[in-house]
């Protein structure tokens, strides 16, 4: 029997089916067929045949009768070959036709044997098992074939697939293949060898792709190969340059062998690769940069492992620390700790540096010497692909060098370097901060240009040098004029401009500028020669030319080339009237070098008159000057062009000897017991022989030294303090008389004042002009009274002009006073007249203070009637004032108890009114009477002190008189706590 295990591929039984249309046939050989160990299928038609021949598993052989009705075995067979999926099947005809044509024709329809019926098992086994075997031999066979179809494939995909692997590695290693025929002279590259110099692959000439090398490198290379053809089989050439079809040059690394060579040893074929190292050739450079830029860079560099240990330096690193490479490798970077930082500092420049990889910073560190060095620190974390920590790198500068670099790049930012003047930046900041101080105060600020004329001349003539050297002394000489605080800059060139701040007035400008030009004028000696030099200057000034720096810029170049067409030498200002100005100073000085000559200055006299008894007890000698070309000029004018041009110290001799001769005629016709006071300038007082002249002038005129008077300003003093004093006690020794003049507009005070001789202060005009309702200066007044009756002084008040000064002035117990009140200054013969007159100054004397005074301050007269009707049957002396400046000349001349005043007047609140009076009545009991309901003014005036209660109108005729009553007696309560507080001992 056929062995089980020896059927279908998967290791089935065979199946065999059966087609027979006679149940008995059918079921015989199905017997026979199953008893032989096979599988068997039935079918008792040609249709459930062709079914059962497409089930799966399909049988391995057909049994297929003949004669059969509806289909025959023919057609079945026919149908089972035309479909492919039933075509190998293997049948046999099993029919009772005996008949050789039938069986042939059978056999040659695709039947694979043919048996008659009647069945002979033994037949049909035979047959069966022989077509069984023949199936499985032929499954075998087409499973072979199939395996190794697949095989094959696979041995081609794979050899496929190592090609392209290969011609990836050689891509991709930037190499490739080439191979040399001696016999043929040709050369053949591959595609990557080509793809590299842009080339077509393939052979060509060898000649030709030796013609592909540099020039420099072929002689050699051509050399190198006869070598090695000749002695060895291994070619090798480290670097040769081979042109790129767009024209740039590759370097070549070539590899090769001889593979074969003739009977003489000659080579036949040689093999090789060349490989793309420009990339390496690249990197080499660029390793030898970062060599030489690590060890070149001035900066210092620190490389450590991941734990901090110092693996490498470079010079500069040992150059700024101290420590050389072989006593920090192996070290931690913590040996550079200056102590200088604290923990935290280090924890937050590690965090960082965990957190980013990188940190930066300034640090102090130590050098190895000890000292401290600051350094502007970076490290930054190197890690490798996988993100894995591999080093940290340090990089440090000494930042001291730096420091003194930016320090240098500031500097010459700002300044010339020439003459260490501002340069043009540093000279427009400085003028416009000057611009806008200049608004804050209200002052005026004067821009002027300076102009070196001709000073190209000497440049071409003497060379760069000198004219660097004018340079230098014109900066210097140009210093020595200005003021403290002003600025001074070179614009160009040589174009140098001055800020004036805090201008007083024009003639400043134009005293400045006169000055520049009288210094430029003096000779400079360069290079042995004297050399002689003008310039030109333009000024503008701020804000009437502009307020706006470029604005007054403009203007001054615009004055500035005025100046130079004007035939340079001179100054010109921008405004008309400005030039106007200067050229009437320019005038007044010419003038006033002959006002002596010409008579045209005279002594104008103004009485001194005692506040106790109101005679006349001096006056003071007043320089007048009156010209022709000008007129009448006044002292402010023409007082400080005498002093800049040294014109006051012969013009001061001479008033001084008038008033010392006029006062001495006066006193020999008897007319006063007069003493004469004469000002003495600053440049007069500082004249070594001021005492000399002094004395001369008195023996002279023969006046006695007590009838002259030296009025002495402050200024003349201030600078020198011990020479001053020196100076005053030798005219105090000659038996005159001395004054401070213009006490409280400088620096006085009791200190210093104490050490001079003086015998009065004069208090100046600005203190009084305003003393009745100023509180300022009335409290610099009183305490300058105050202070010179401490020393045992006289004070003289200037510029009283009304009585009510005089009377504020007589209350403080000030000694004299001169001013309009009683007489302007006048010339000697109308003074005369005046001494002859015997004129006396009437003074007024306060009202008897009774205690029950009352001022009523209102703008409206109807407010102020009912009001003094109210009050006037309580007994109050009543006075009335519509105005705050009313009532301020009232106070100032009657002792006032209480006040009562309107808060809405027009000229200032009642409160501002208060505030005032409470700094100049003190003792005054202060009520404001208020018709509008903003009483936050009021409230803040009663916390201030300034008013002592408030009454509303319409008021209560009754709790208004009751209020006025309870004032008078807290003003009796204050006099009697005063009277006794005077009786306690002390």
């Amino acid at each position: 029997m056929i062995n089980p295990a020896g059927g279908a591929a998967d290791g089935t039984r065979p199946i065999v089916l059966v087609v027979d249309d006679v149940p008995v046939n059918l079921n015989i050989v199905s017997e026979i067929v199953r008893d032989m160990g096979l599988n068997v299928r039935a079918a008792s038609n040609g249709q459930t045949a062709l079914r059962y021949a497409r089930l799966d598993p399909q049988p391995d052989l057909i049994l297929l009768d003949i004669m059969m009705p509806g289909m025959d075995g023919h057609e079945v067979l026919a149908r089972l070959r035309a479909d492919p999926a039933t075509s190998n099947i293997p049948v046999i005809f099993v029919t009772a036709i005996n008949n050789p044509d039938e069986e042939g024709a059978g056999l040659h329809e695709g039947a694979v044997d043919y048996i008659t019926k009647p069945i002979q098992p033994a037949i049909l086994r035979a047959r069966v098992e022989s077509q069984i075997e023949i199936k499985r031999s032929r499954d075998l066979l087409a499973g072979q074939k199939v395996w190794l179809e697949q095989e094959v494939s696979r041995r081609v995909a794979e050899n496929k697939q190592l090609d392209a692997r290969l011609q990836m590695a050689i891509s991709s290693s930037a190499s490739g293949i080439w191979e040399h025929d001696h016999q043929a002279g040709t050369s053949l590259w591959n595609d990557s060898l080509a793809r590299i110099l842009g080339r077509e692959p393939g052979a060509a000439p060898i000649a030709e792709h030796m013609a592909l090398i540099h020039p420099e490198d072929r002689a050699r290379t051509e050399n190198y190969l006869a070598e090695a053809l000749l002695k060895g089989d291994e070619i090798f050439i480290d670097d040769i340059r081979m042109q790129h079809r767009d024209g740039h040059w590759v370097s070549m690394e070539v590899r090769g062998k001889v593979i074969r060579r003739d009977t003489e040893g000659a080579p036949l074929l040689t093999l090789g690769t060349m490989v793309d190292i420009s990339q390496r050739k690249a990197a080499e450079a660029e390793q030898r940069l970062a060599a030489v830029v690590f060890t070149g860079i001035s900066d210092g560099i620190c490389i450590t492992d991941p734990g901090g240990k110092i693996l490498l330096i470079n010079a500069a690193f040992s150059k700024v620390t101290g420590y050389s490479a072989s006593e920090v490798l192996n070290q931690n970077p913590k040996i550079l700790r200056s102590g200088i930082h604290g923990a935290e500092f280090y924890r937050d420049m590690w965090d960082c540096l965990n957190r980013h990889d990188n940190w930066q910073g300034e640090i102090t560190n130590r050098r190895k010497s000890g000292d401290l060095v600051t350094e502007w620190l970076s490290i930054s974390a190197v890690r490798d692909t996988q993100g894995r920590l591999m080093h940290y790198v340090g990089l440090f500068s000494d930042l001291s060098e730096r420091q003194a670099a930016a320090e240098r790049i500031q500097y010459l930012s700002s300044y010339d370097p020439l003459t260490n003047l501002p340069n043009r930046n540093l000279f427009a900041d400085r003028l416009g901060q000057s611009l806008i101080a200049a608004h804050r105060f209200k002052r005026e600020t004067a821009v002027i240009l300076l102009d070196l004329d001709r000073f190209r001349f000497i440049n071409d003539t003497l060379g760069p040098p000198a004219g660097d050297e004018v340079l230098v002394e014109v900066a210097r000489r140009l210093n020595l004029q200005v003021r403290e605080g002003d600025t001074i800059g070179r614009r160009s060139g040589n174009e140098f401009g001055f800020v004036m701040a805090s201008l007083a007035q024009e003639s400043d400008a134009i005293a400045l500028a006169q000055r520049m030009l009288d210094a430029i004028a003096v000779p400079f000696e360069i290079k042995g020669q004297s050399l002689v030099m003008t310039a030109s200057i333009g000024i503008s000034v701020a804000p009437r030319n502009g307020e706006e720096a470029d604005t007054l810029l403009t203007c001054a170049d615009a004055a500035l080339l005025r100046a130079k067409k004007g035939g340079r030498g001179t100054f010109r200002f921008y405004s008309p009237e400005m030039d106007a100005n200067a050229a009437r100073r320019l005038g007044l000085e010419a003038a006033l070098r002959d006002a002596l000559a010409r008579n045209e200055l005279a002594v104008h006299y103004q009485p001194q008159i005692s506040l106790e008894s109101g005679n006349m007890i001096g006056m003071e000698a007043l320089l007048r000057w009156n010209t022709a070309q000008f007129g009448p000029v006044s002292p402010a004018e023409f007082i400080p062009i005498a002093e800049e041009t040294g014109l006051i110290l012969p013009i001061g001799e001479w008033v001084l000897r008038t008033a010392c001769e006029q006062t001495k005629r006066w006193l020999d016709l008897g007319l006063a017991n007069l003493r004469v006071a004469v000002n003495l300038s600053t440049r007069q007082f500082r004249q070594p022989n001021l005492a000399g002249l002094v004395r001369q002038v008195l023996d002279e005129t023969r006046l006695p030294p007590g009838a002259l008077e030296l009025e002495i300003t402050e200024s003349a003093f201030i600078d020198d303090i011990d020479e001053a004093i020196a100076q005053c006690h030798a005219l105090k020794t000659l038996g005159t008389k001395l004054s401070l003049d213009d006490f409280g507009t400088g620096y006085s005070s009791l200190a210093y004042i104490s050490r001079f001789p003086f015998d009065k202060i004069k208090i100046d005009q600005g203190f009084v002009r305003d003393i009745i309702e100023n509180p300022v200066n009335a409290a610099i007044a009183t305490a300058a009274i105050v202070m010179a009756r401490s020393l045992n002084l006289t004070v003289l008040a200037e510029g009283v002009e009304t009585e009510a000064q005089a009377s504020f002035l007589r209350g403080r117990r000030c000694d004299s006073m001169q001013g309009y009140l009683f007489s302007p200054a006048l010339p000697a013969g109308q003074f005369e007249q005046l001494l002859s007159g015997n004129k006396r100054l009437a003074l007024v004397d306060k009202p008897t203070d009774n205690g029950q005074t009352l001022l009523v301050v209102d703008d409206e007269p109807n407010i102020l009637s009912a009001l003094s009707r109210l009050l006037r049957r309580e007994g109050f002396q009543i006075l009335t004032a519509t105005s705050p400046n009313d009532a301020f000349e009232l106070l100032a001349k009657n002792p006032v108890q209480v006040i009562l005043s309107d808060q809405r007047m027009p000229e200032m609140s009642g409160t501002e009114f208060f505030a005032r009076v409470r700094q100049l009545y003190p003792e005054t009991i202060r009520i404001v009477l208020t018709g509008y309901t903003d009483l936050d003014s009021v409230t803040d005036a009663i916390n201030r002190g300034a008013i002592y209660k408030f009454l509303t109108k319409p008021w209560d005729d009754d709790q208004l008189r009751e209020q006025i009553r309870e004032a008078f007696r807290m003003t009796k309560d204050h006099q009697r706590h005063a009277f006794f507080a005077q009786d306690e001992p002390k």
